[in-house]
C-alpha cells in the first residue's frame, strides 16, 4: 500500500483507502462524445476547464458543458432515524462506518457503508452513447427492515458558448414520469449546435423528482444538507428561467439482508426524443452489463500490447496500464483549452506503439491545421492562430515513429488538405515543414521564436519578428535528421536525405555558435537582440530545455556535453524532477514573455514541470544514465518517496503537469494531473529509451539504460505482426552497454534485431556488460 491506497495489477485498479486525500482524487471517462471527471466522491470538478461532464462535438462548433462545477451528488436518507449522508463521504457531514473507491480504467466503483446499510455505485461511459452510467446496488446488512430514500441530483450548466443574451431567458425543464426522465434545456438561439440540454433518467420507477436548484436545495440551503433531502420529500417544480437540476427520489423498503439494484443516466441530448431513446436503449435488460464487459475488454486489449516488469511495481502499474490511459484521453480529447498542434502530435508519438490506429488518425487530423507554406497553427476547437515556431518540428520525428511501428509506409502518399489552400501527401507535409522551418531564420541563423516554442509562456521574445529560439533550432535539426531518415529508408530518395542533412548541419552550426552562452545553451535571444537563458542574467539564467535537446540531437559533445550536464545537475535539480529555469523570475519582462510576470515557482517559472522532466530522462539515457534517468523517473511519478500524494495532492495513478517549484511557499503540491503531454513522452522514456526497444524501418534495436540495481527486467511487446517477450539481464550492474543478444536462442550480430514478421511469438534476450 502507499500513502493513499494501493494498486491492483491483477485488474488495472487503483483502491483509494480514504475519503479524505488533500485534494479530489479524479478519474477521466470518455467516448467520442462525452468527456466525465469522477472523483473518489462521486462529484467531480476537472482539470478540463471545470468541465465535470462535457459534450465533445464532433463537428467542432464547440463543446457543450453539461454539469456545472462537479455538482453531482447521491443522498441516502433513513426514513426512521432521519440520518442524511452521502455514499462518497461528501458534502454531508456524516461520518462514514467505511469507505473505498476503486478507480479503474474506464469506470469508478465507490463502495461504502453506515449504520448496516452498504452500497455501491459504479460510473462508467460505455462505447458510443455521450452520458454517465451509474449503476446502484444499495443492502441491508442489520437484521432489522429499513425504509430509506435514495436521491440523485445532479446541476445543470447547459453552457459553452458565448452568451449575448439573458441565460435564464432560455432554460427550462421537461418531466416524463412515465418514463422516469428529466430533460433540461437551453435554446438559446446563439448557440452553435443542439446538444445544450441535458438530462437524468433511472430504470427504476421515482418516488418523488425536482428540477429547480433552488427549490431541490432550499432558498438558504446548500449541497451539504439540500432542505427536500432533510424532509424528505421533493417539491415536483418543472423549472423554468432558473437554474436547472436533475433530482430523482426512489423509496428502497429493505429487509434484513435484502439488496436492490438499478441504474441512473446522466447526460447529454439535442431533444426529448434522444434522451428519450437513449434511456429506452440503455434499460433494456443486460445492455448496461454488456456495456461494462467491453468496456474492460478493450482497455486490456491496449494493456497487452505492451507490459514491463521491473524491480519497481509502482512504474510497473503506471506503464502497463494508466499511464497508456492518460495519452489516449489527451490524444482524443485534446487539453483544456482544445487541440493544440504539438500537442496532438506528440500524444500520437506516445501511442503509436500500442494504439497505432489512433496515432494515424490523430496525425491526418493535426496536419490539416497546417497552412500550405509549411507554418501551423497553434490549435483548434477553437482555432488558435498564434505562430509558434515549434509546431512544423514535430511533423517529421512523429511520422516517422508512426511508419517504424507499424511499416504503413503507404500513408506517406496520402493526401490532405492544408488549412489554406490546397492539399499535399503527408510526405509533402512533412517536406514543407521541414523547408519552412529551417529557412525562417533570424540574423544569428537560429530559427525565428514567433509567438513561442514549446514553452508557451516565452511568448516575448519573438513577438516583433526577430527574436530567435534556440530550442526550436535544436528541435529542427532533430526533424530534419527524421526526415532525411525517411527519404533515405523509405523512399529511396537520396537528394531529398542530403539537402535536410545540409539544413541540419546549418542549424547545428548556429546552434553551437550563436546559441552557446559559454556555460550551457540559451534559451534564445529577444527582438532586441538581448540573450535569454544567459549566465550573465540575474533571473532565468539557465533553461531546462535547451540542455536536454542539445544532448538528445547530439549537438552537445566533449566539453560542452559535461558543461550542459554540469548545469542540470547543480541548477536545475529538484526534489520533485527538473525545474524549467532557474533563478526564477521576479520582475515581468515583456520582452522575454509572460512567464516573467508568473509568480515564483508556477507553471514554466522555475517548477519541476514534468513534461519538460520527461525530456531529461531521454537525454540521460541518450549518454548512458541509467540512475540520473531513473531519479527523474521517480522523481516526477506520483507518489514519489520525498513528495508523496498525501502532501502534493497527485493522483496516484496519473501523471501530472507540473509540482510547484522550491521558489513557492507550498513547493510540491500540485494543481491537477491527467491533462498533460507528459504522459507520451514518460511512456516512450520507459519503454524506448529506458528498456531499450528502438523500433526501426525493418527490425528494432535493443539498447537499454537501466538504473544500475535492476539487475533483471522484461519486456512484451507488440512490433508489426509479431509478439516478443524480451529479458534484459544486468549482472554487472552496469548503467548501458549491450554484451549480447539472441533471438529465440540464436546470437544476433550486434544489438539490431532483424524483423521475423511471421505473426508468432519470439523470445530476445539481452545481456548487458
Amino acid at each position: 500500500m502507499d500513502s493513499l491506497g494501493f494498486f491492483k495489477a491483477d485488474t488495472n485498479e487503483y483502491v483509494i483507502t480514504g475519503p479524505r486525500p488533500p485534494r479530489p482524487l479524479l478519474n477521466y471517462l470518455w467516448n467520442d462524445r462525452i468527456l466525465a471527471a469522477v472523483n473518489h466522491m462521486g462529484s467531480g470538478l476537472g482539470g478540463y476547464g471545470g468541465r465535470s461532464l462535457t459534450y465533445v462535438d464532433p463537428a467542432g462548433k464547440g463543446r457543450a458543458n453539461v454539469i456545472k462545477n462537479g455538482s453531482r451528488f447521491f443522498y441516502l436518507a433513513d426514513c426512521d432515524s432521519g440520518a442524511v449522508w452521502n455514499p462518497g463521504g461528501h458534502p454531508a457531514a456524516a461520518t462514514l462506518d467505511d469507505f473505498s473507491c476503486t478507480v479503474g480504467l474506464g469506470y469508478s466503483r465507490i463502495a461504502s457503508g453506515k449504520d448496516g446499510i452498504a452500497s455501491v455505485f459504479t460510473v462508467m461511459v460505455n462505447a458510443a452513447d455521450p452520458c454517465e452510467i451509474w449503476s446502484i446496488q444499495v443492502k441491508n446488512t442489520g437484521t432489522r427492515p429499513r425504509r430509506l430514500k435514495l436521491y440523485s441530483y445532479v446541476e445543470f450548466a447547459l453552457t459553452g458558448y458565448p452568451v449575448y443574451c439573458n441565460y435564464y431567458a432560455m432554460v427550462f425543464a421537461n418531466v416524463f414520469k412515465k418514463e422516469n426522465l428529466i430533460v433540461a434545456h437551453n435554446h438559446a438561439q446563439e448557440r452553435p449546435h443542439e446538444w445544450y440540454n441535458g438530462f437524468m433518467a433511472s430504470d427504476r420507477p421515482v418516488t418523488g423528482f425536482d428540477t429547480s436548484v433552488t427549490s431541490f436545495l432550499g432558498v438558504y440551503g446548500s449541497a451539504a444538507l439540500p432542505e427536500s433531502v432533510r424532509n424528505r420529500q421533493l417539491a415536483g417544480k418543472t423549472a423554468m428561467g432558473e437554474d436547472l437540476c436533475g433530482a430523482l427520489e426512489h423509496t428502497l423498503e429493505l429487509a434484513a439482508g435484502e439488496e436492490v439494484r438499478f441504474h441512473v443516466i446522466v447526460g447529454a441530448a439535442d431533444s426529448n426524443d434522444t434522451a428519450r431513446a437513449m434511456a429506452a436503449k440503455l434499460f433494456r435488460p443486460g445492455k448496461i452489463e454488456a456495456d461494462f464487459q467491453a468496456l474492460v475488454q478493450d482497455k486490456a486489449r491496449h494493456v497487452e500490447t505492451i507490459i514491463v516488469e521491473t524491480p519497481d511495481e509502482k512504474l510497473n502499474c503506471l506503464t502497463n496500464s494508466w499511464i497508456k490511459q492518460q495519452i489516449q484521453l489527451c490524444a482524443e480529447i485534446g487539453r483544456d483549452t482544445g487541440k493544440g498542434f504539438r500537442d496532438q502530435l506528440q500524444d500520437a508519438w506516445g501511442i503509436a506503439s500500442f494504439n497505432p490506429k489512433l496515432a494515424r488518425e490523430k496525425i491526418t487530423e493535426t496536419l490539416q491545421y497546417q497552412y500550405a507554406d509549411g507554418s501551423c497553427v497553434r490549435g483548434w476547437l477553437p482555432l488558435d492562430t498564434h505562430l509558434y515556431s515549434d509546431g512544423p518540428t514535430w511533423i517529421a520525428p512523429t511520422i516517422d515513429a508512426y511508419l517504424k511501428e507499424t511499416g504503413d509506409f503507404d500513408f506517406l502518399q496520402l493526401p490532405v488538405p492544408y488549412l489554406d489552400q490546397g492539399a499535399g501527401t503527408v510526405w509533402e507535409h512533412i517536406l514543407k515543414a521541414m523547408r519552412y522551418s529551417s529557412s525562417d531564420l533570424g540574423e544569428r541563423g537560429l530559427v525565428k521564436a514567433r509567438a513561442g516554442d514549446w514553452n508557451d509562456s516565452l511568448n516575448g521574445i519573438g513577438a516583433g519578428g526577430k527574436g530567435e529560439s534556440v530550442w526550436t533550432s535544436i528541435a529542427a535539426v532533430i526533424a530534419l535528421h527524421r526526415t532525411a531518415d525517411i527519404a533515405m529508408n523509405v523512399l529511396r530518395d537520396p537528394a531529398v536525405a542530403n539537402e535536410m542533412r545540409e539544413r541540419a548541419a546549418r542549424l547545428t552550426a548556429a546552434v553551437n555558435d550563436t546559441g552557446w552562452d559559454g556555460e550551457w545553451y540559451l534559451a534564445g535571444y529577444t527582438d532586441k537582440g538581448a540573450r535569454v537563458g544567459s549566465h550573465r542574467e540575474t533571473e532565468g539564467r539557465v533553461y531546462l530545455n535547451s540542455q536536454t535537446w542539445a544532448i538528445i540531437a547530439g549537438i552537445a559533445e566533449g566539453e560542452r556535453l559535461d558543461k550542459c550536464l554540469a548545469a542540470l545537475d547543480t541548477y536545475l535539480d529538484s526534489p520533485c524532477g527538473p525545474l524549467t529555469l532557474y533563478p526564477t523570475y521576479t520582475r515581468y519582462n515583456p520582452e522575454i514573455g509572460r512567464l516573467t510576470g508568473f509568480i515564483p515557482g508556477i507553471w514554466e517559472n522555475g517548477t519541476p514541470y514534468c513534461h519538460g522532466g520527461t525530456f531529461k530522462i531521454v537525454s540521460d539515457c541518450v549518454i548512458g544514465r541509467g540512475d540520473d534517468a531513473y531519479k527523474t523517473v521517480t522523481r516526477i511519478l506520483p507518489d514519489n518517496p520525498e513528495n508523496p500524494c498525501t502532501y502534493s495532492g497527485c493522483e496516484p495513478y496519473a501523471l501530472t503537469n507540473m509540482y510547484f517549484g522550491p521558489d513557492h511557499p507550498e513547493h510540491g503540491k500540485t494543481l491537477f494531473a491527467w491533462v498533460t503531454g507528459t504522459a507520451g513522452w514518460m511512456f516512450r522514456a520507459i519503454t524506448q529509451y529506458m528498456l531499450g526497444f528502438h523500433p526501426g524501418y525493418d527490425g528494432f534495436e535493443i539498447k537499454p539504460c537501466l538504473p544500475s540495481h535492476w539487475e533483471k527486467c522484461t519486456l512484451k511487446r507488440k512490433f508489426r505482426n509479431d509478439t516478443y517477450l524480451i529479458t534484459i539481464l544486468n549482472p554487472n550492474r552496469s548503467q548501458s552497454g549491450v554484451a549480447s543478444v539472441t533471438l529465440d536462442g540464436v546470437p544476433v550480430a550486434g544489438s539490431t534485431v532483424p524483423l521475423v514478421n511471421d505473426g508468432q511469438t519470439h523470445t530476445v534476450t539481452v545481456t548487458m556488460k
